[in-house]
């Protein structure tokens, strides 16, 4: 896999492991299930839930400390809670851009999130975990994101109130590579295309 499909699946698994990837919008998810608005910075709120009590929010249940330390007062919009994951990963010794799914690079990154397990299979915190050939499971079976699906994230992020919760597939109409001459119209809309990074 390449650098960026290698950290999207690393970051798969600890959605998975934290139980955020079940949500709607696993970016917006506070501990206990509820939600917050993820275009503002972290919500800083602790939701009491049965044993546990927590501050933790987003995709990776950052608590505020951490975000604090990490991103500062940014929001926690999709693409800064992935570089914070990333950034807390490399400091734990993995880059997840390009390591491999070990039980040693695992264990590296328990102390950061409590639902990895250490060497032994335990919690570093004593709390519930998530085993390793489960967690092995998910990234081996993590697709990269099609444009489609991409464009999808991107409109639902954007657009939450009207994005409808039945979601259709964004159908993209596909154009011939060959431009046809003397329609200055369709040129316009290729050379647009080109602009947008759709390479027609």
């Amino acid at each position: 896999m390449n650098p960026e499909d290698n950290a999207a699946a690393w970051r798969a698994v600890i959605m998975h492991a934290e139980g955020t990837v079940k949500n709607r919008n696993p970016y917006s998810v506070m501990f206990g299930g509820g939600t917050f608005d993820n275009t503002k910075g972290h919500p800083d709120t602790v939701v009491h839930g049965g044993k546990y009590s927590s501050a933790a929010a987003g995709a990776f249940q950052f608590m505020p400390n951490t975000w604090q330390t990490v991103m500062g007062n940014a929001p926690m919009t999709k693409e800064n809670q992935d570089a914070a994951a990333t950034k807390l990963a490399l400091g734990r010794g993995v880059d997840i851009r390009t390591a491999p799914f070990t039980r040693e690079n695992v264990s590296k990154l328990a102390p950061e999130w409590a639902s990895l397990p250490t060497l032994s299979g335990q919690s570093y915190y004593g709390q519930p975990v998530k085993a390793f050939q489960n967690l092995k499971s998910i990234f081996g079976k993590y697709k990269p994101a099609t444009y489609v699906q991409k464009t999808n994230t991107k409109l639902k992020e954007r657009y939450p109130e009207v994005y409808p919760e039945v979601e259709e597939p964004l159908v993209i109409p596909q154009l011939k590579k060959t431009k046809p001459k003397g329609n200055p119209l369709v040129d316009l809309l290729l050379e647009s295309l080109k602009i947008l990074g759709r390479g027609y």
